[in-house]
């Protein structure tokens, strides 16, 4: 043993005296609880599996595909992109997840002391970018009814620099209508972002794509998590004008796409009846859970997503973990305005008659 070894433990606080203070004071993002052998309700997955297609690809990767690095730019996943959404492969960019697509906003437009802005309630990781990034996230509360949760008329009014909206919002599942989105877009001096996960829950018509070329400050986001079954091989897809994907395209991290999730993505696209069939499933069985959850006297906001944000009153967190003793997850939040809600994701029909027998028990 030598003399370094000798040295006595690092008294607390030691190790992190380094790192900067607002990463020290920051809660950080809290993802969904992952418990073995529970029935997941909590974090809007897919109930339904992917596209064959998919799993056809994962069994055909050569060897060469794994051992070299895959191809940055994405070209043959913006050909897909590009004709599955009537765009051009030039307004597309992929990331790991529409995550990471929504961290290379942040690292190409803010500079610490810049703000951003946000309608309340959200998506939480657009607070916690926000931090990361060093500037001020503003939050404008929804003006919220019974069924309808409007977005705020003084969003543009903020003097942000970007302007985030889930449609349809998260945990809300309400749907903000096209025209008010375009409005938004001609009022901001600053950049206009639409995340689209759960967009193709929505009516027919809900999308801002069709109109980038209109608005050439607003970006659109997909992702491959929610209605195409593939949250574990993290994809997403930024859309926008070609000169801000251009540019965006020198800010994300270099191989940021793995070529598994590359091919899966393209397996994904290209299957559009298998896309159609787990979209119309989600719907229908949305619509079932709907009307069970009615019996019980709860209400949510219309639902244009795969979930539904439930009204339940007091007693909510005892009903989330009465829920969880037995083998089934769902969301709830200890915050204003969503303390009296639960979150509730459209599962296969055999987790929705499990959620409802113990529902029964415990309402």
């Amino acid at each position: 043993m030598t003399a370094l070894d000798r040295n006595p433990a690092a008294p607390a606080g030691f190790a992190t005296r380094h790192l900067r203070r607002d990463i020290l004071a920051m809660a950080g993002y809290t993802p969904g609880e992952q418990i073995n052998n529970c029935i997941k309700l909590n974090t809007n997955e897919s109930a339904f599996p992917p596209s064959p297609r998919t799993l056809a690809v994962l069994k055909n990767v050569a060897n060469d595909e794994l051992r070299l690095y895959p191809d940055p730019v994405f070209r043959r996943l913006r050909a897909a992109a590009a004709e599955r959404y009537q765009v051009t492969p030039e307004q597309v960019l992929a990331g790991n997840g529409s995550d990471d697509c929504l961290t290379v906003i942040y690292r190409a437009f803010l500079s610490p002391g810049d703000r951003v802005a946000c309608p309340w309630p959200t998506y939480g990781l657009y607070d916690t970018l926000a931090t990361l990034q060093g500037v001020e996230l503003v939050h404008v509360d929804y003006r919220i009814d019974q069924h309808t949760w409007h977005l705020p008329s003084f969003l543009s009014k903020q003097g942000a620099k970007v302007v985030l909206v889930a449609n349809p919002n998260n945990p809300s599942a309400t749907l903000t209508p096209i025209d008010q989105l375009r409005q938004l877009a001609y009022e901001l001096d600053g950049i206009l972002v639409i995340d689209e996960a759960y967009i193709d829950f929505a009516p027919d018509g809900s999308s801002m794509l069709p109109y980038l070329n209109s608005h050439p400050n607003v970006i659109v986001l997909r992702t491959f998590s929610k209605s195409y079954s593939m949250a574990g091989a993290r994809l997403g897809l930024l859309f926008g004008h070609p000169e801000l994907v251009s540019q965006l395209m020198k800010v994300k991290d270099s191989y940021n796409v793995n070529v598994l999730s590359q091919a899966l993505g393209i397996a994904a696209l290209e299957d559009h009846d298998h896309h159609h069939q787990l979209v119309t499933g989600t719907i229908k069985e949305r619509q079932r859970l709907e009307r069970e959850l009615a019996v019980f006297g709860w209400t949510w906001p219309a639902s244009a997503g795969n979930f539904l944000l439930c009204q339940v009153g007091s007693r909510a967190e005892e009903i989330y973990h009465g829920l969880k003793k037995r083998g089934i997850l769902i969301r709830w939040w200890n915050r204003p305005v969503l303390s009296d809600k639960l979150r509730i994701t459209v599962g296969q029909p055999a987790h929705t008659d499990l959620l409802l027998q113990h529902l029964k028990e415990l309402v």
